[in-house]
């Protein structure tokens, strides 16, 4: 008779599984609602910045969605237009996925673009603003058009990034401006750590 222990495991982590996956919904949701009474949700027609390689990764969850304002507003380029921004989240079940998915994606970064672990840089050319969290499996991006960049809104969409996708412990990637600097803004690695290179 086989020992019913390997079952037993089996059903535990995919009842684990499912609850990260339950509480990763259950954030992006409140992170939806929290924003809605001047952004709606879009998920078809997206558009918005090409990440690059992480897009070939295979995480254990995906989601990806727009966010529209409800009202039009001056662009940088004297433009009356409704401010977009573009959310993708991904959620690695174990750390070496995750590390495995940050080391290929420096590599071809955004516009195929190699991004130094730790290492600040003043230019990323053809990148858009966005802010990137890496915490607990999860790598939460978000990119908004350079047209619509500004400092203040950006400051707020960091918060609401690190409120919903954030920890003590998060990695956080500003690229703060368009193309931009880019800055590794909280939990650095250390730039001499082959980790992610």
């Amino acid at each position: 008779m086989k020992s019913p222990l390997p079952f037993a495991l089996i059903g535990l982590f995919s009842l684990t599984m499912h609850a990260q996956h339950e509480d990763l919904t259950q954030r992006i949701q409140a992170f939806q609602g929290d924003v809605s009474q001047t952004y709606e949700v879009k998920t078809l027609n997206m558009g918005g910045q090409q990440l690059g390689a992480i897009d070939n990764e295979q995480p254990e969850f995906t989601n990806h969605f727009k966010f529209k304002a409800l009202e039009k507003s001056l662009d940088n380029i004297d433009r009356q237009v409704k401010f977009s921004a573009y959310v993708h989240v991904y959620h690695f079940d174990n750390q070496e996925d995750l590390d495995w998915a940050m080391k290929n994606w420096l590599k071809s970064f955004m516009d195929n673009q190699k991004l130094r672990p730790g290492r600040d840089s003043r230019q990323l050319a053809h990148a858009d603003p966005a802010v990137i969290v890496i915490h607990q499996g999860t790598i939460a991006v978000l990119t908004h058009p350079c047209t619509q960049f500004e400092t203040l809104a950006f400051r707020q969409w960091r918060s609401l990034m690190l409120t919903y996708f954030g920890g003590d412990e998060a990695v956080v990637i500003e690229i703060a401006g368009c193309e931009g600097p880019v800055m590794w803004t909280k939990n650095a690695p250390d730039p001499r750590d082959r980790l992610w290179r």
